[in-house]
């Protein structure tokens, strides 16, 4: 599951790279006919290379863009060369789907489901948490009832098809590019500012002017409606990402402090400590992504690697990701109590108001809690 970054990245990225996506093409000889098709079909494929649960693709964007548009304009859309996969962005070209006729017949269900569409367009084919979907549809009030929803409606399109539980993830795959394409379409560069003109010259008196034209406007098809509050949702997010949640902001980021570094004060005594010491070297200097980097790879190799985890994906604004490395510490690890007071800041960074003063509540009533002055204070504010 995601927290709309990865799809506010996305349409920054189309406005950013565009120029130097075109300087590319020119300078290739490609043809200019289809090189905005190609542009954003390249960026769907980097958009679900980076939200692949395992092993997403982390490496440059426009590198993957072109690489991947100039498979596009050649024809190639199979990868070719050695396994095992690499870390390219030839490895981690999209899986070409082709429907059959249940396939779209499905497709046509589902794109003819206003009820349920959006929904699980956002939740399936965006991997959307519940909580970010009910925040960007304004439906927060709905937040607790929203995933029995979704999984109502998924339950609905795949008894409407034979086969339709086999059919549904390529069909919704199909749906979620075919949606994207649409709304980049739309996302065109906004023009550079220019000088405000001179207002016109008001119409001599005895000037009349013709009546307007009125055009008739037809019902929009459910993918265009669909397209357009996509569009909508990857604005907010945009806004909701960059500038409302720039950098943690807010009450938990007054209480938010990194968890110190075991070795700080006494220095480490085995060879696992003096490993793990030099690990934490980046987190020790606030580089929390270059810390990420490092410690993923020993997530299971030390105790407290999960909350070193955590503490890094919140200090990176991926509350969401945090609480995951947070919830692996057992119950009778030695660091499940700061992992307690950082996945009730985990919480409260996701606006889980709920969790975050149940979580808060618990290490109140625990008299050996380390962390239970600040929760008692923390739960005050709330």
């Amino acid at each position: 599951m995601q927290n709309g970054r990865l799809l506010a990245e996305l349409r920054q990225h189309y406005a950013e790279y565009l120029d130097d996506y075109l300087a590319w093409v020119a300078d290739r000889g490609y043809p200019v006919e289809g090189a905005l098709v190609n542009y954003r079909r390249a960026l769907i494929a980097w958009y679900e290379a980076r939200k692949q649960t395992d092993d997403p693709y982390t490496g440059d964007v426009f590198e993957y863009i072109t690489v991947v548009a100039e498979r596009y304009f050649t024809g190639e859309t199979s990868r070719k060369g050695d396994f095992p996969l690499g870390s390219g962005p030839l490895d981690y070209l999209p899986r070409t789907v082709r429907l059959e006729e249940p396939g779209r017949e499905l497709l046509a269900r589902l794109n003819a489901r206003n009820d349920c569409r959006e929904l699980l367009l956002l939740a399936d084919y965006h991997q959307l948490e519940p909580a970010v979907i009910a925040r960007v549809l304004d439906r927060e009030e709905d937040a607790e009832t929203l995933t029995e929803e979704i999984a109502a409606c998924r339950r609905s399109l795949e008894l409407e098809s034979p086969g339709g539980s086999l059919l549904y993830i390529p069909v919704i795959t199909v749906a979620g590019r075919q949606d994207l394409m649409e709304t980049l379409g739309r996302n065109t560069p906004p023009p550079p500012p220019v000088d405000s003109p001179e207002p016109a010259a008001a119409p001599p008196k005895d000037v009349r002017l013709s009546p307007r034209h009125r055009w008739r406007i037809g019902t929009p098809t459910p993918a265009i409606v669909v397209a357009g509050l996509l569009t909508g949702i990857l604005l907010w997010l945009v806004y909701d990402t960059f500038y409302a949640r720039a950098s943690p902001e807010g009450l938990y980021a007054t209480y938010f402090a990194p968890y110190p570094n075991p070795f700080a004060d006494s220095p480490p005594a085995t060879y696992e400590e003096r490993d793990l010491n030099q690990i934490l070297y980046y987190y020790d200097r606030g580089d929390y992504h270059r810390a990420y980097e490092e410690l993923l790879p020993t997530a299971d190799a030390y105790p407290a690697a999960p909350l070193y985890l955590g503490v890094s994906a919140l200090a990176l604004n991926d509350p969401a990701r945090a609480e995951e490395w947070l919830a692996r510490l057992p119950a009778d690890s030695p660091y499940r109590d700061p992992a307690d007071w950082y996945a009730a800041l985990a919480a409260l960074a996701r606006e889980d108001h709920s969790r975050a003063r149940s979580r808060l509540t618990r290490i109140t009533q625990d008299a050996n809690h380390p962390y239970r002055s600040q929760a008692a204070d923390l739960l005050g504010e709330l």
